[in-house]
């Protein structure tokens, strides 16, 4: 796909920015795990705080990857998986994800 960059962070704040910026809400979904509430979606969900999802994301050692449209229509794709060790963290204050 054209036009379109993965990035991955760990930055709590970047993932709450994206996930409010497409008006979705933090989840526990049933039977998936951690996850977003996007509108029009109707799935089998839990909503839950930020604080929470941030403990989970953190306990479960996880890295948000996600895409980045270079067009006017941003994406909601995005994926929970284990932290990279090889790769340098981002710091919690990073404005700037990295690139995949």
């Amino acid at each position: 796909m054209t036009g379109v960059r993965r990035l991955s962070t760990t930055d709590h704040l970047e993932i709450r920015r994206w996930a409010e910026s497409r008006e979705a809400a933090p989840i526990a979904h049933r039977a998936k795990g951690l996850g977003f509430d996007f509108p029009d979606y109707d799935d089998d969900i839990d909503p839950i705080t930020w604080d929470r999802w941030f403990e989970e994301f953190d306990a479960r050692d996880l890295e948000f990857v996600y895409q980045v449209s270079e067009t006017d229509r941003p994406t909601n794709h995005f994926q929970l998986r284990p932290r990279d060790p090889d790769r340098a963290p981002t710091s919690p204050d990073s404005r700037v994800p990295r690139s995949l």
